[in-house]
């Protein structure tokens, strides 16, 4: 098996740049009967590129689910984070081979293969179309607009501002005419949608799926302020006059210029906000106030309004906007929650829900067949269809 071919693919895979052959290629070797001297040439290259074995072992036991899985008689159903946090260049491609099953350096130093439970896997995947750019605009006189990515057009005045579909995204250009009254929009995506939009004041926003943003369309007044539910990726003009304010249920996020993911739902226990660049100001009531670094996120617990301040997998929140889906020791529950958001479908688990974690990613253009394949290759999971429910099965 020749390993330059083996690294040239696992490169392509992390980029997300896979031909529809070399796809193919990959998913032989995954499947194939070559597949253990494949995972075994993989743990060479992660070895070969970042440490040897030995160094491995010296990190590993310093984890305490190390501990927990060379104490079991078989191996244990857990990933190992803070090894995929260190070996992330590599692992990010080597996630499909190793992803929700046993870490790579376990697998080195036990010097034992992968546990496959072909067994439990299903035999057709249920299967979903990705969602795409669509969202529903609804102007000052609630009146509603649908929103697609095709097609340039002028919407209309609303306030001070013309709107307009521009290259697929939603832009405000504000107007010379301050005798106009201060008109509010509002863009909801439903689930499988997201959509691009430019505020008046040059503000660049990316709303994710099942997600809703109010905001005027033009910003008077001390400060620019919008009100946000769900998930979105913020890019803010910068104004040190005007700061610009995000409400998200009882909480909010203070800026001048910088860029900035809010992660909110309704059916997450925290609200996260990741900080990419600049600063941000962090208030909730009752808790001091908090200020982010970049590569910082503050986690607020959403029932008692505490505030964790500590360093983000940057990659992995704010993978969705940069058109991939990326799980880093993810739980299936979290995982599932995501993609019903994005594909549109509800979920449904049968059997105990375990604390099993996953790493993995893959492009949010793929259908959801793909990303069930990586978790059900862990023989820990699997999943069937009923009408537009996933039933998940342990």
């Amino acid at each position: 098996m020749d390993q330059l071919r083996i690294e040239y693919l696992l490169k392509q895979f992390s980029k997300g740049e896979l031909s529809t052959e070399e796809q193919e290629e990959l998913d032989q070797l995954l499947t194939g009967s070559q597949r253990e001297q494949f995972e075994e040439q993989v743990a060479r290259l992660i070895a070969e590129q970042e440490a040897n074995a030995a160094i491995y072992k010296g990190e590993m036991q310093d984890d305490a689910s190390f501990a927990k899985i060379m104490a079991a008689d078989k191996p244990a159903k857990v990933i190992n984070v803070s090894f995929f946090t260190r070996h992330r260049k590599w692992i990010g491609a080597a996630a499909v081979l190793f992803v929700c099953s046993l870490t790579g350096a376990y697998f080195m130093l036990r010097h034992q293969p992968l546990q496959h439970h072909s067994a439990g896997v299903s035999q057709q995947l249920p299967e979903k179309e990705p969602g795409r750019n669509t969202a529903i605009l609804t102007l000052d006189d609630n009146s509603t607009v649908e929103l697609a990515s095709n097609g340039d057009r002028i919407i209309g005045t609303q306030g001070q501002s013309q709107v307009a579909i521009t290259n697929g995204k939603l832009t405000y250009h504000q107007q010379n005419d301050n005798t106009a009254a201060i008109a509010y929009n509002r863009i909801t995506t439903p689930r499988g949608g997201e959509f691009n939009i430019t505020l008046s004041d040059g503000t660049k926003l990316w709303l994710n799926a099942a997600s809703m943003i109010r905001f005027p369309t033009t910003f008077t007044g001390a400060k620019r302020e919008v009100e946000l539910e769900g998930e979105a990726f913020f890019e803010v003009a910068e104004d040190k006059q005007h700061p610009f304010e995000v409400k998200i249920r009882n909480k909010t996020i203070q800026v001048l210029g910088t860029q900035f993911n809010v992660m909110g739902y309704d059916d997450e226990l925290v609200t996260i906000t990741t900080l990419v660049k600049g600063s941000v100001r962090i208030l909730s009531p009752g808790q001091p106030a908090r200020t982010l670094v970049p590569g910082q996120h503050a986690v607020i617990n959403n029932q008692t309004s505490d505030i964790l301040v500590e360093d983000a997998d940057i990659d992995e929140e704010t993978a969705w906007k940069n058109g991939r889906t990326y799980f880093n020791g993810a739980d299936i529950k979290q995982i599932m929650r995501q993609v019903s958001r994005w594909y549109n479908v509800d979920v449904q688990y049968v059997g105990e829900v375990n604390k099993l974690r996953f790493t993995c990613t893959v492009s949010r253009t793929d259908k959801l067949s793909k990303l069930l394949q990586l978790l059900e290759m862990t023989g820990t999971v699997r999943f069937t269809m009923e009408g537009n429910t996933i039933i998940v099965h342990y």
